[in-house]
Parts: structure tokens; sequence; C-alpha cells
């Protein structure tokens, strides 16, 4: 004979097998437990395995001797290269207005007699000038015949960029000693 609590027990049992209580459920929660711990350690080593981000390039300045000096080799590279309008866009505002006073290409006005002669090697020498405002540096043109000339460039820093501002000699004005004795 059974007892009350046998009925009940079994009672329960069907009562469980009714309400589809999966065999299976387990087994798919780990099943997505195990994705979601590959995926998160995939991730981790994706990012710990990632090359550093580059430093952003340091702000444009006179004083970094490798900028002011990439910026008067590309001007003499573009020099020599005869590629005269690609270096008036690295000319300031003051100098294309002086140029455009003057009615002259830079070609020319860089150049003067020698404006027709193809410049074979431009170079930066060793002497110039560097001031908190400008950095002035002496470049020599050599030409095909051997000849050189060697013109005084000055950097500016326009609008955030270093520009060429002057190829000429700035000669300061010299004190008339006439009216002294």
């Amino acid at each position: 004979m059974r007892s009350i609590f046998e009925d009940t027990d079994i009672k329960s049992n069907l009562e469980e097998a009714k309400k589809g209580g999966s065999n299976t459920l387990p087994l798919v929660l780990w099943f997505v437990a195990a994705i979601f711990i590959a995926g998160t350690w995939s991730v981790y080593r994706w990012v710990d395995n990632r090359p550093a981000p580059e430093p952003p390039p340091p702000p444009v300045s006179l004083a970094d001797v490798k900028q002011t000096t990439e910026a008067f080799s590309k001007f003499n590279k573009l020099v020599q290269m005869d590629k005269w309008d690609e270096a008036e866009k690295l000319l300031s505002v003051a100098a294309m207005q002086k140029l455009k006073n003057d009615n002259k290409t830079l070609r020319e006005s860089m150049l003067g007699d020698r404006k027709n002669d193809r410049v074979v090697e431009a170079a930066s020498t060793p002497s110039g000038d560097r001031t908190p405002e400008k950095v002035r540096q002496d470049c020599v043109y050599k030409f095909m015949d051997g000849q050189y000339r060697i013109i005084p460039l000055v950097l500016i820093m326009e609008n955030g960029k270093l520009v060429i501002d002057s190829w000429w000699d700035e000669v300061p004005a010299q004190k008339s000693t006439a009216g002294a004795m």
C-alpha cells in the first residue's frame, strides 16, 4: 500500500515532467558561458598585443632644429629639382608680396643674372643665425659650370607653418658719420 508521502512525490515528479524541464538547458548555459569567456580572452589578447598609437607630432616651432632643417631642406630640394612653383608655396605672405611688387618670379629674384642656369646642387651651409622670431640659414646653390652662389634664407612661423620669408641680405642701416665732426 502506498502512503500519502509517496503520492505527493509521484505527483510532483509528474508535474515537473509536464512543465517541460529540459535536461539540455544546463548544457546550453555552460556552452554560452564558455563562448563568453573565450570571447573576453580573445579581446584581451587583441588589445594587449596591439601596438601603441604613435604620439602626436610636436607643435611647429622655430626652436626645434629638426623642423627648421626639414623646412630648409624641402625648399632647397624643390629649387634643385627646378620646381619653382612648388617652392613658391613655401613662401610667406610678405615674401609673395615682395615678388609681386618687384614683378619677378622666385627664380629671377633668387638667382638674379643666373636665372636661366640650372641649379645642380642646393644645400645648407653650417653658418646661420637663430632668434626667437626667425632662423637664418646660408644655402649654397651650385650651377652646371661649377660656379656657386650663397643665398641667406630666413625662416619664420606664419599661420602655424614654417615659411621662407626672405632670401636677400638684410643689411642694417649704417649711421652716417659725416656730420659728426
